[in-house]
């Protein structure tokens, strides 16, 4: 008896539950955000798409323009340059509109067709560290408005650094221990920069045609006092090994650097999506974006150090000990 008595229980409990719905809820206008605001760059873009709903297949529909792009004539897009005034409000003293632009993009699983950037060119003065910078979209058809706001980088310098010297990575004089040398680079805080990424560039010519090898040094947050990363000369040449073959020949040129500096915005954005490197696999959600989700902040690319060359010995370990075609 009992058990056509949880038979007739599991019937009506199933039943009851037993209601259409659609996965597909009524549709809600999503904007995504992607903007890095760079003084030391002329053109300025942010990157601005909707989320996308619908019934089918959603690979298909990311590769279709339309599924992913606003029409631009839809949209308002404006960014203030904000100043502290009485009763620390901000108000606006400058403004531009972004123009929408076409840029190629490399293939992948979103359409590559029609990939609209937003894009402004402003002079250097439109730029201050005392300044606060909204970002203002507003959808002209819809009345959806997104906005954000970050602050800015806007210099930076080395601490003592001269391209004029020549960098020694190996001195075969030296004791066995001591023949691989290490090059020590400092620098302090800049306004706004909570995080450094240096590039070591390394250009060199095959034929007629100069080429490049970035050489990426890790990320340094910024805690406190002077930063500085060690350029080790037995990394450099495993470097130089790991990325060039031998069977071209090929001449040193110099080497280029590339600082980045990020805010902080920045960091909290790169380092909750890094790599999942343990067994929980929750991955926390970072976004700026008022009413929509994504990414509005700052960098600053210093360039200033450039054409170092490197001593004799170097070169000549480079020459006779790589075997990677240097001449």
């Amino acid at each position: 008896m009992k058990f056509y008595y949880l038979i007739f229980l599991f019937l009506i409990i199933f039943s009851s539950c037993e209601t259409d719905f659609d996965v597909n809820a009524n549709w809600e206008e999503v904007t995504v955000v992607y903007g890095l605001l760079d003084p030391n760059n002329e053109d300025q873009y942010i990157k601005i798409n909707k989320a996308f709903l619908g019934v089918g297949d959603a690979v298909q529909m990311a590769s279709i323009a339309d599924s992913t792009n606003y029409n631009p004539s839809d949209l308002s897009v404006k960014l203030y340059r904000m100043q502290e005034g009485s009763f620390n409000q901000y108000v606006a003293v400058d403004s531009v509109f972004l123009n929408d632009t076409i840029i190629d993009k490399d293939d992948g699983l979103f359409s590559t067709e029609d990939n609209i950037i937003y894009t402004f060119n402003k002079s250097a003065s439109f730029y201050n560290a005392n300044s606060l910078y909204a970002l203002e979209i507003l959808n002209l058809v819809t009345g959806h408005k997104v906005t954000s706001e970050t602050e800015i980088i806007n210099s930076f310098s080395f601490e003592s650094l001269n391209s004029s010297f020549e960098w020694g990575f190996y001195n075969g004089d030296l004791p066995d221990s001591s023949k691989f040398r290490t090059k020590n680079i400092e620098w302090t805080y800049t306004n706004n920069g909570a995080i450094y990424q240096l590039d070591v560039i390394v250009n060199y010519l095959e034929g007629n045609e100069t080429k490049k090898l970035i050489w990426s040094q890790p990320l340094v947050e910024y805690s406190s006092g002077n930063m500085n990363l060690k350029l080790r000369g037995d990394q450099f040449f495993n470097f130089l090994t790991n990325n060039l073959s031998n069977n071209t020949p090929r001449s040193f040129l110099h080497l280029d650097l590339l600082m980045t500096v990020g805010t902080d915005d920045l960091k909290t954005y790169i380092n909750v999506n890094k790599p999942f490197s343990g067994i929980v696999q929750e991955r926390p959600v970072f976004s700026n974006i008022n009413n929509g989700i994504g990414l509005f902040s700052s960098r600053y690319t210093y360039d200033g150090i450039d054409s170092i060359q490197l001593t004799n010995n170097t070169i000549n370990y480079m020459i006779n000990d790589l075997d990677l075609g240097f001449e």
